[in-house]
């Protein structure tokens, strides 16, 4: 099994690819406690470790060529915010059977990535987010 932090970044990125999903092609902005939840500073004004482990999902993905901003405002939010067509593409496609789960019909093999992923995500269960992501995601970058 994963490590926890690797299920919450699997987890941050299906927020913030359905986030720019949800907008697209608009840019907007994009606020770092949308993606981690609540965040207090602390007495030295440094963010908690979960909204910088957020904030480098994001840095990350947009690294990796899935998402662009303009920059990032004191860390708290990024401009500009805007899915690209790598990842547009590979949210709209049908999910292959293997990846649906009994749902009580829920979910049918016509079901694009981006519904099943959001369902997984409200689901709230994040070995099956990870391997959307890993699957549906990442491993067609291989290819």
């Amino acid at each position: 099994m994963l490590d926890v932090h690797i299920d919450d970044f699997y987890m941050d990125c299906a927020a913030i690819l359905l986030s720019g999903l949800r907008a697209f092609p608009r840019q907007q902005p994009l606020f770092i406690e949308d993606i981690s939840g609540p965040d207090t500073v602390d007495e030295f004004g440094l963010h908690s470790p979960r909204h910088m482990a957020a904030l480098g999902a994001v840095q990350w993905l947009q690294e990796e060529g899935f998402i662009r901003f303009s920059n990032i405002n004191r860390q708290d939010s990024v401009d500009d915010f805007v899915l690209t067509s790598k990842a547009f593409t590979r949210l709209i496609p049908p999910v292959e059977n293997h990846y649906l789960r009994d749902h009580n019909g829920a979910l049918t093999d016509a079901t694009p990535v981006f519904q099943v992923l959001e369902f997984a995500r409200l689901q709230n269960d994040s070995l099956w987010v990870g391997e959307l992501i890993r699957e549906c995601l990442l491993a067609s970058q291989q290819a």
